[in-house]
């Protein structure tokens, strides 16, 4: 049975400071158990591991808002992520420098002390408008005007209350070859199903979700580098390759640096060829290659030499 000892103890510490930065209140609880998880780590820079249900049971966050939340803080450089390990697990390390420079940051911008001023403003003036409502009874035209500052009052009140509704976007839903609905946080950004590069980028977001557990980043740098992608192989054909280059490329440059986009469009044609003969070189079969090359140059000297001490022994026959 649970006592309230047992919740006390669970390694959870909201830090309100967090918020100010502007990752908003997910982004802010999975920065403070990152953390607190990085400080105690065994490992000398801070790396540790943790499972999304891990990370749902300590802060009771979705994996949607979980993702949503590790993307915004590697946005803004604050959280790190590595996979290792066969099978490959995820790690995280928060990057102490840039969320020192983020929070001098704020200091310097005092984003951290609540706008009370205003506040304080706003209330003295209504204890005077009400001090005069109470002198001012049978005044009618002061009744009118209260009458109207009310309905002003309302009308703000309830387009403040809706303003919020209206700010939070829904999410793109898009439905994979096998009839898999995704549902893909607003935040990202990503191309719309009218743009050119929507159906490609989404075969590359939906393939690397499953490889990394973690939706790839939009931005105008990685948008400039998957429109060359598209170009170079083609709009019909991209989908494809940008699938085969996550599921089955494992080149160890590429798996370190987790298939990003770059590489994608660096070698653009490399891919594609591989997706057309079903075949993709790995570091172990590059060596192997190498090793057989190397043989075979051995096996042809040998016969060169044998071959010329044949011809050296029939020579001293015939001249005998």
């Amino acid at each position: 049975m649970s006592t309230i000892s047992t919740y006390l103890d669970r390694p959870i510490a909201f830090q309100r400071v967090f918020v100010a930065l502007g990752a908003g209140i997910t982004g802010a609880l999975l920065l403070s158990q990152a953390v607190y998880w990085s400080r105690r780590s065994g490992d000398d820079s801070g790396w540790f591991f943790k499972t999304q249900i891990e990370w749902e049971e300590e802060t009771g966050l979705t994996r949607r808002e979980q993702e949503g939340a590790r993307s915004r803080l590697q946005t803004m450089g604050l959280l790190r992520e590595e996979r290792r390990g066969i099978p490959a697990k995820l790690y995280y390390r928060v990057d102490f420098d840039a969320l020192q420079s983020s929070l001098d940051e704020c200091a310097k911008q005092d984003c951290t002390k609540p706008p009370i001023k205003d506040e304080q403003s706003e209330q003295a003036g209504t204890h005077k408008t009400a001090k005069q409502d109470r002198a001012k009874r049978t005044n009618r035209a002061a009744q009118n005007r209260q009458s109207k500052l009310s309905k002003t009052t309302t009308e703000t009140t309830a387009e403040s209350s809706a303003a919020p509704a209206e700010a939070k976007a829904e999410p793109m839903r898009v439905e994979a070859g096998d009839g898999t609905i995704y549902e893909i946080p607003a935040e990202l950004r990503y191309p719309g199903p009218h743009t050119k590069s929507h159906k490609a980028w989404v075969a590359y977001a939906i393939a690397y979700e499953k490889r990394y557990g973690s939706w790839p980043l939009w931005n105008a740098t990685v948008g400039g580098q998957f429109m060359n992608f598209i170009d170079r192989v083609g709009a019909e054909l991209a989908p494809r390759v940008a699938v085969h280059y996550v599921r089955r490329v494992n080149e160890e440059f590429v798996v370190k640096q987790m298939h990003p986009v770059k590489l994608l469009q660096s070698d653009a044609e490399k891919w594609a060829t591989q997706h057309h003969t079903g075949a993709s070189m790995t570091s172990t079969r590059a060596k192997q290659a190498d090793q057989l090359e190397a043989n075979a140059s051995v096996a042809d000297e040998a016969m060169a030499i044998i071959r010329a001490q044949r011809a050296a022994q029939q020579g001293g026959s015939d001249a005998e």
